[in-house]
Parts: structure tokens; sequence; C-alpha cells
């Protein structure tokens, strides 16, 4: 029975995990309706910095821990967080919340590539390969669909920094291979904030200065809370009750969350031929994870893609 109790809560934090995340897509969707890129980054990161400064002031006790962490939170501040997200939020001024779902099925394809490139115990197979070419030929079939009828300079803009995104999560999930952090919710939440600091720059004031919808600043909070905040707790939750591989398959719900609630609230199409473009991309992912065959004192791809969003 507590085996079935530990079971059922590990597949509910896998389910929120994949909403919080798969509908941050189309909240950003919404909050472009009146405010722009700069803005829309820096409030889902300021806000999300907030939601979890509240939480971490009743969970993190003494600050010794900073010292240690120090590197881990600048390299997720600003590789992982700032700049893809802020690339997220620029490609989704032309491409839509679904696609822009999937296009970060790229993730565990690029960083199984880069580990390949840089970490000698995590050479790609065979096996491997071929799980790469075949979820890239997912990805491909999704863009390709709605290539018939909008493919035009601004989407392949759109694509091409969503692309860039998914590369930097990518060598985020394998930078965890160097920089471990001892608190994960700490170093988490002044990651946040650090990431809201930098992006500072690019924020436009005059937006503040003009009357704003409700329905975007509650997509902007939710944004923040939900897509941001309650996503680093849930799955800060799954990763203590959950391996490495059942959380790892958050990939596979992400894109089909994130095509489902754009279809369902924004509208956005649906192609018969997605079901088979996702096919692929859960098939080439399964062989991707796979394939290396690591010593039993390191972790692979799939491994460090979740030691990276647990920090």
């Amino acid at each position: 029975m507590k085996l079935d109790r530990t079971i059922g809560v590990s597949i509910f934090l896998l389910v929120a995990f994949a909403l919080c995340r798969g509908s941050a897509y189309s909240l950003t969707t919404v909050a472009f309706t009146a405010l722009s890129t700069g803005t829309v980054a820096f409030l889902r990161f300021a806000i999300g910095a907030l939601a979890l400064l509240g939480w971490a002031a009743f969970s993190v006790r003494g600050w010794r821990w900073i010292k240690r962490d120090w590197k881990p939170i600048l390299v997720f501040a600003l590789i992982g967080n700032s700049v893809p997200f802020g690339l997220m939020t620029l490609g989704q001024q032309t491409v839509p919340s679904g696609l822009a779902s999937v296009m970060m099925a790229l993730t565990p394809m690029f960083s199984a590539i880069i580990a390949h490139l840089s970490l000698p115990d995590e050479k790609l197979n065979a096996r491997a390969i071929l799980g790469v070419g075949v979820g890239f030929a997912g990805v491909f079939a999704i863009v390709y669909a709605r290539g018939k009828i909008n493919l035009d300079a601004g989407m392949l803009y759109g694509l091409g920094a969503l692309t860039l995104a998914a590369i930097c999560i990518a060598i985020t999930i394998v930078s965890v291979r160097f920089f471990r952090p001892t608190n994960q919710l700490g170093t988490a939440t002044l990651s946040l904030v650090v990431a809201a600091v930098t992006l500072v720059p690019f924020v436009d004031f005059s937006d503040f200065q003009k009357p704003v919808p409700l329905d975007v600043i509650y997509a902007c909070i939710a944004l923040g809370v939900v897509g941001t905040a309650l996503g680093w707790l849930s799955l800060l939750a799954l990763s203590k009750r959950a391996s490495a591989a059942f959380s790892s398959t958050v990939n596979y719900l992400i894109p089909i969350v994130g095509m489902a609630i754009g279809a369902i609230f924004l509208n956005e199409t649906l192609y018969w031929t997605d079901a088979v473009a996702l096919a692929l991309i859960i098939g080439g992912t399964t062989l991707v994870k796979a394939g290396p065959v690591a010593p039993a004192t390191s972790k692979g791809p799939a491994e460090e893609a979740d030691a990276a969003i647990k920090a």
C-alpha cells in the first residue's frame, strides 16, 4: 500500500511539472499581446524568484552553502535561465506556443551530442546516434507540417531562437557534471534572482506606463508562479521520490501539454502528422537514453538532465 501511494504521488508530481512547464508557452503568447519580449522574460523570473524566496525563507537554513554553490548559481542563472528563456520568449514572437514547446524536445538530444563531444565516458553508440536522428526527424515533421502554410522569414527566425535556447539548456545539463549544488532549493531560488537582475536592461519600461489588460496581468503572474516557481518545486519534490529514468519521462509530456493547451485555449492548429511526429520524438529520446553505457560512478545525459532541473 505504501509503495502504491509513493507511485501515485510520483505520477501526480510528474504531471504537475509537465502542466507547469507546458502551460508556460501559452501564457507567454498571451503576455505578448500587451508587453514586449524583455519585459515578459524579466517578469517571469522576477515573479518566480519572489515566489521561491517566500518558500526558501521557511525551508533554507544558514548562508554558508552560498560560498560553495556560487558557481552553479551563476551557471544556472545565465546559461540555464536568462539566456535560454529569453531566447524562448523572443522565439515565441513568431512561433505558436504549441510548436515552441515541441522545439524544446530537442534539448535531451542536444545534451547527448554535447556530452559525446565533451565527456570521455558519455560517448554515443550506434543506437543512440539512431535515436538522435529519429528525434530530429520527429521535430522536423512537426515544423514541416506548419511550413506548408506559414514557414516565412519570421517563423525561421523564431525557430532559430528556440533551437539556440535548447542548446543553452543542453549545455547546462552537461555542466552539472562539473557544478553540483549542495543546496538545491537555495541554488534554484538565487539563480532566478540573478536571472531576473540580468534581464533588467532588456525591460521596456514604457510597458508599465500604459494600461495592461487583466488577462495579460494574470498570464504574467501565472507564468512566474506556476510556470516557473511551482515547476521547480514540483520537480524538486519529484526528485526525492522517483528515479531519474521516471522523472525524465517529463520530456515526453511537456510538448504534448504545450500543444494541447495551445489548441484548446489559443485555437492553434493541430495536424494528424503531429501524433506520428511525437511518437518519433519519444522513440528517439528513448534510444538516446538507452544508448550510452557509462560507468557506474557517472551519470548519463538523461540523469544529468534531471540533476540540472533539480538544481
